[in-house]
């Protein structure tokens, strides 16, 4: 498994840099053709900058401005790319793609969310997947294989399983992986008497991991659910600390 083309969103924003810098980094690891798509009022600026540093980085690729609504746009460009590369919505700035969730949901690809904070030198050296036993969860491990070729730790997390069941379902992940020559393990984390926030407890097992890349799978529960309940995959991307690849 490898990844061939890599599609990135441009925007003005700050955080576009360090999205860039972790794009390229990706795309001479894997010999990858990269597609950048930018918001259409901004390609007059964005597309040639694009341009002049591919011919710098000496890798092929060519750019696109978004016609129409940018989510819509870079979902359908995504469809024919092996990878899609997002921003985090960034407090106050408008970059034509406020929100990844609708790219990530409507794309069928593997998102890779970049923190607008942050440097990302280190992406998938130690790795967490946040497992859940979903279809999405599983879609969003297997999809991660080729970013986890280079990987000195993975951890397969389980929070509160239902029954043993799950958490034996977890160990076959963790299985499955090493079968890839993966280092991979499972940690279950059960808080049978107290209320447990997934989300912050993800968090917590990325820091204590020292974990530069988190794996898991988009709006198992429907968004509606989601925004009426709050989610799992809504606080990850309002809080983030490395990047997340996403599936759904």
């Amino acid at each position: 498994m490898t990844i061939s083309d890599i599609l990135v969103y441009l925007d003005t924003s700050p955080a576009c840099g360090e999205r860039l810098d972790l794009t390229f980094r990706l795309a001479h690891r894997f010999g990858a053709y990269l597609i950048g798509v930018c918001p259409e009022e901004a390609a007059a600026t964005l597309g040639p900058r694009f341009s002049t540093m591919l011919r710098q980085e000496a890798l092929s690729g060519e750019w696109h401005a978004a016609v129409g609504l940018a989510a819509s746009y870079v979902a359908r460009r995504a469809q024919a790319a092996d990878l899609v590369i997002l921003g985090q919505s960034v407090p106050g700035e408008v970059t034509g793609l406020d929100a990844p969730e609708e790219v990530i949901l409507a794309c069928g690809r593997p998102a890779l969310v970049v923190p607008y904070a942050g440097h990302f030198e280190r992406c998938g050296e130690h790795v967490l997947i946040a497992w859940n036993g979903s279809r999405e969860a599983a879609r969003a491990m297997q999809d991660a294989l080729p970013l986890l070729t280079m990987a000195k730790s993975v951890c397969v997390l389980l929070v509160n399983p239902e029954d043993e069941a799950e958490a034996e379902l977890a160990e076959d992940v963790a299985t499955h992986l090493a079968r890839h020559g993966l280092p991979a393990k499972t940690e279950v984390v059960r808080k049978e008497f107290e209320p447990v926030d997934v989300a912050e407890t993800i968090r917590a097992k990325l820091a204590e991991a020292g974990a530069d890349l988190l794996v898991m799978g988009a709006y198992s529960h429907s968004r509606l659910r989601e925004a009426l309940l709050g989610g799992v995959t809504r606080d990850i991307l309002r809080k983030m600390s490395v990047p997340v690849l996403m599936a759904h």
